[in-house]
C-alpha cells in the first residue's frame, strides 16, 4: 500500500513506521529531516501543519492516510490556541480533503479517549461528549470532520486512552516513573486516584495496522485490558525500582474514572492487548531508570 503517515516521527508514529516499512511505501509528513529511519519504502516530506498544506508536493494518489499528527502546544491555552487550532483540526480538514482527491480508501485519525470525559462506568464510543478543555475540543472537531467525509472513503477513528512506552517523554506514564524515582510526591485524588486502562504503544500501533483493513466508517475505543490507578500504578513501579513511592493524596475532585470499553476493538479488530501492564510498566522503567539515576 501508499500510505500518507503524519505525525511518523513521534511516539506511536515511528513505532507505526518501523512496523509498516518492509512491506508499504509511506509517504511521512515532517517538521524536519532526519527524524525518520533510513529506508527505501520511507519517503520525508517537510510539512509543518499549522501552516497550509502543499499538495501538490505529495503523491498523486494513494491508498491510505494515517493522521496521528497534533499540536505540540496542546496544553499551552489559551497562548497558543491558534497553534493547537492549526494542526489538530484545520490540518485535518485540509488532509481530508487532498485524501478525497488522492483517492485513498481509507483515513485513520487518532483521537482521544478524554472526549467523553470521566464517566462512573467504561466509556463506550457511542457516549455523549464531555468536552473539558480547548485541545478535546479540537479533537473532538475533527472527528466530526473525519467522519462527514464517510461517503468518499472509509473514516476510522481511534480514540486513545494512555498510550505509553519506552522511548515516551513528557506524558503520564513516563511522568509518573520519574516523580517515583526522584522521590517526588505522587499526587492521589481520593484513595486512589484516576481509575484508567493504558495501553502499550505496540498494541496501540496494531489497532492501527488492522484498522487498514476495515471496510465502513467507525470509531474504536483503544485501551488496554487492565484497568488500574495512580496509586496501583505507583506501587507497581515502586517493586520494580525498589523505590517507595511518595503518595500525596488530595481531596477528590469528583468522577475519577476514564476506564474505556474495549469490547468493539476485540471485535472490529480482532484486537487484544498483548502486552500487560506490568511487562509495559517494567520496559519504561528499564528504559528511563539510565537516564535519572540508580
Amino acid at each position: 500500500m501508499r500510505i500518507l503517515v503524519t505525525g511518523g516521527a513521534g511516539f506511536v508514529g515511528s513505532a507505526l513506521v518501523r512496523r509498516l516499512m518492509p512491506d508499504h511505501e509511506l509517504f511521512c509528513l515532517v517538521r524536519k529531516d532526519g527524524d525518520l529511519p533510513d529506508h527505501p519504502h520511507v519517503h520525508s516530506i517537510l510539512q509543518d501543519l499549522a501552516a497550509p498544506l502543499e499538495s501538490t508536493r505529495l503523491p498523486a494518489t494513494l491508498d491510505a492516510i494515517i493522521h496521528l499528527a497534533q499540536s505540540r502546544q496542546f496544553r499551552k491555552f489559551p497562548e497558543q490556541a491558534q497553534d493547537i487550532f492549526k494542526v489538530n483540526v484545520d490540518s485535518t480538514a485540509q488532509l481530508l480533503d487532498y485524501g478525497r482527491r488522492a483517492k485513498v480508501r481509507t483515513f485513520i485519525f487518532a483521537s482521544s479517549g478524554g472526549v467523553c470525559g470521566y464517566q462512573p462506568r467504561p466509556i463506550v464510543e457511542t457516549d455523549s461528549p464531555e468536552l473539558s478543555n480547548f485541545y478535546l475540543a479540537s479533537k473532538y472537531a475533527s472527528e466530526c470532520l473525519v467522519n462527514a467525509y464517510s461517503d468518499h472513503f472509509t473514516a476510522v477513528i481511534l480514540r486513545y486512552f494512555f498510550v505509553y512506552g519506552e522511548g515516551q517523554r513528557g506524558m503520564f506514564m513516563p511522568g509518573l516513573v520519574e516523580r517515583v524515582l526522584k522521590g517526588e510526591p505522587v499526587l492521589v485524588s481520593g484513595k486512589a486516584g484516576l481509575m484508567m486502562n493504558p495501553v502499550y504503544v505496540s498494541d496501540a500501533v496494531e489497532a492501527i495496522i488492522r484498522s487498514l483493513d476495515l471496510q465502513s466508517q467507525t470509531t474504536i475505543n483503544v485501551a488496554g485490558a487492565e484497568i488500574t490507578t495512580i496509586l496501583a500504578l505507583a506501587d507497581l513501579i515502586g517493586q520494580l525500582t525498589g523505590r517507595q513511592p511518595v503518595c500525596q493524596h488530595e481531596p477528590e475532585k469528583g468522577p475519577m474514572k476514564m476506564v474505556a470499553n474495549i469490547e468493539k476493538m476485540k471485535l472490529a479488530l480482532a484486537l487484544v492487548p498483548e502486552v500487560s501492564l506490568r511487562e509495559g510498566v517494567s520496559r519504561l522503567v528499564n528504559d528511563l531508570t539510565g537516564k535519572i539515576g540508580k
